[in-house]
C-alpha cells in the first residue's frame, strides 16, 4: 500500500512538472508600454518586440508634381544668365526642403560649369543659384 501511494505521488509530481514546463513555454506575459513595445517573459528569458507604428503620410516628393518641364526650366534659366556666351545646361530635379527644384547648370563656351540657377518646378520662379549665377 505504501508503494502504491509513493508511486501515485511520484506520477502526480512528474505530471505537475511536465504541465508546468509546457505551460510556461507556451504562455507569454505581455506588458504594453506607451511606446507600444511588448515585453514577454518565457523560460527565464526576456524577449522584447517593438511594434512598428507608422503613420499614413507620404513623402513630400511623391505627393508634389511639377508644372513646368525640364526644357521650360532651361528656358527660364537662360533669362537670368549674364555671362556672355554661357548657356543653360540640362536641368536636374531635386527636393530642397520639401520643394521640387530644377537645378540648371550654367555652362560657358568651353563646356565648363560656372554655376547654377535654381528654378521652382511648380511655379517656374528663380530661387537663386550658386557660383556665377545670380
Amino acid at each position: 500500500m505504501k508503494k502504491l501511494v509513493v508511486t501515485v505521488v511520484v506520477i502526480v509530481a512528474i505530471l505537475g512538472i511536465a504541465f508546468a514546463f509546457t505551460s510556461n513555454s507556451n504562455t507569454k506575459n505581455s506588458i504594453n508600454t506607451p511606446n507600444n513595445p511588448t515585453t514577454s517573459t518565457s523560460s527565464g528569458k526576456v524577449d522584447v518586440t517593438v511594434k512598428n507604428t507608422t503613420t499614413n503620410t507620404e513623402s513630400t516628393q511623391s505627393t508634389q508634381s511639377t508644372h513646368i518641364s525640364p526644357a521650360e526650366a532651361q528656358k527660364i534659366a537662360m533669362n537670368y544668365i549674364e555671362v556672355s556666351g554661357a548657356t543653360a545646361g540640362t536641368p536636374k530635379l531635386q527636393n530642397q526642403d520639401g520643394t521640387l527644384v530644377y537645378i540648371v547648370p550654367v555652362i560657358d563656351k568651353n563646356n565648363k560649369t560656372l554655376g547654377e540657377i535654381d528654378i521652382d518646378a511648380k511655379t517656374g520662379k528663380n530661387l537663386g543659384g550658386a557660383g556665377g549665377a545670380p
